[in-house]
């Protein structure tokens, strides 16, 4: 019997063998991208939406109570998402206050489920601060509505144990407790007293007892500009800083706290009496009143009303105290009456000298020495400093009597002719006093205290000329 033959083994190509580990491959890719990745995002997914507070957008909220153990806030968002206090009083609400802690419910996160609903709930409930919780947050959507009552601070100081009304599970979370405590009614309240838009702001009336100022904005080519003029009780220019910063401090007027009650409202009127300063900004559409009274006890808060039907605002004194009540207050305070740019001639007069300072195509000569050249950088430094020279302090309304303050003859006088020959500008600087020296000059009426910097600033011809 012939002996078996052993079975012949034909060896793999190398093609063959390339081929069936790409076949391997591309199944367990075809297994990885259809069944794994699916199971792994849809597990992410899960895990997520278990880990969020709320199944729903901050942005999407239309409704919000915030009960704490002392009184219960209900809040509506309108469809141009302006926030309304509804109870326990009617007033517009403060967004980004209230959306503070809509986004920090939103954010915030379950750490971990403390116990689902079942026996000893109640015990469970008390052990964590929730059988009489501090917080007690309401919230509608159109498609939900949940509550979450907010307990005792976990073990660490940024958690915060929560139970959530929909499903009853004490929950341990992400939120924080400076977040949601020492919120009351007043946090939520708008506290602007005055809704307008400085920028568009056209005429502002400011009356006290004894006067009535009037300012109107300049109209330019593209509407109005930052220029400000008086017209009454002065045709002045106005000093456009300081009616900036009027404005700007009317439209950031806050009050820091309200009277509601038409009862109180009533009561404290009586006691307030006289209004120490109104203001009225008009713009395009409207005006915006408001009437300010001194404090009932001095050292005390400050009120301003804007209507009947607003409450009276609580502000801080100091706001009052700062407000322009006086027309030098909020004048264009320079005294020389003239711009650089305007200027041919500058005549100054000194005790010790007098020389004519001529301005041609930009540039500075000294009259009878105008083939030598002059140090531009000083005098256009001289020169900007005398036109800018502002009041500081009102001495008399009228001129009267400059012997008494040293203008008669003065120390130094600056007088300015223009391109057209007008004698325009004018300066007299007299007596010196405690850091100031009397002066007076084309720009305002009255005799006035400056700063007697100006004195030492004034150079002698021969210190203009190029060196």
């Amino acid at each position: 019997m012939a002996a078996a033959q052993p079975p012949v083994i034909t060896p793999m190509t190398p093609f063959r063998t390339t081929l069936l580990l790409a076949v391997i491959f591309m199944v367990l890719g075809v297994y990885v991208y259809t069944i794994e990745v699916p199971t792994m995002e849809r597990d992410v997914v899960q895990k997520t939406e278990a880990q969020r507070l709320l199944p729903f957008d901050y942005r999407d909220v239309t409704y919000l109570a915030y009960a704490t153990r002392t009184e219960r806030i209900l809040m509506s968002r309108d469809e141009r998402n302006r926030w309304r206090v509804l109870e326990p009083v009617e007033a517009r609400g403060d967004a980004r206050e209230i959306e503070s802690v809509l986004r920090a419910l939103e954010i915030g996160k379950v750490s971990r489920v403390i116990q689902e609903n079942g026996q000893g709930e109640k015990a469970t409930a008390d052990q964590y601060g929730l059988q009489s919780p501090y917080v007690t947050i309401d919230l509608t959507t159109r498609e939900y509505t949940e509550s979450l009552a907010l307990g005792n601070t976990g073990p660490l100081s940024s958690t915060l144990y929560a139970q959530r009304g929909s499903d009853q599970k004490i929950l341990l979370t992400t939120l924080m407790v400076g977040d949601f405590r020492a919120k009351t009614l007043e946090t939520f309240r708008l506290k602007d007293v005055l809704f307008f838009d400085r920028t568009r702001a056209e005429r502002i009336q400011l009356q006290t007892p004894g006067q009535t100022i009037t300012l109107q904005r300049a109209a330019g080519f593209h509407g109005p500009v930052s220029e400000w003029n008086f017209t009454s009780p002065v045709d002045a220019p106005a000093d456009k800083t300081a009616v900036g910063i009027l404005l700007m401090t009317l439209e950031d007027l806050t009050a820091t706290n309200f009277i509601d009650s038409a009862a109180e409202k009533k009561a404290l009127l009586t006691t307030l009496q006289t209004p120490s300063l109104t203001a009225t900004v008009h713009t395009k559409q409207r005006g915006h009143h408001v009437a300010f009274f001194e404090p009932v006890v001095p050292g005390e808060e400050a009120y301003a009303v804007t209507s009947s039907n607003d409450p009276i605002y609580r502000i801080p004194a100091h706001v009052l105290q700062d407000l322009p009540r006086e027309t030098f207050h909020l004048q264009d305070k320079r005294l020389f009456g003239m711009e650089m740019n305007e200027l041919a001639l500058l005549t100054v007069n000194t005790n010790d000298s007098q020389y004519t300072l001529i301005q041609q195509h930009e540039a500075w000569y000294l009259e009878g020495k105008e083939t030598e050249p002059v140090d531009q950088q000083q005098a256009n430094l001289f020169v900007s400093r005398l036109v800018d020279l502002p009041a500081e302090l009102p001495v008399r309304e009228t001129k009267d009597q400059p012997d008494q303050y040293g203008l008669k003859p003065p120390a130094i006088e600056v007088t300015g002719i223009d391109q057209k020959g007008r004698p325009r500008g004018h300066l007299a600087l007299g007596t010196r006093e405690k850091g100031l020296v009397y002066a007076t000059g084309a720009g305002l009426p009255g005799i006035y205290q400056t700063r007697s910097l100006i004195l030492g600033q004034i150079p002698a011809p021969e210190t203009l000329l190029s060196q």
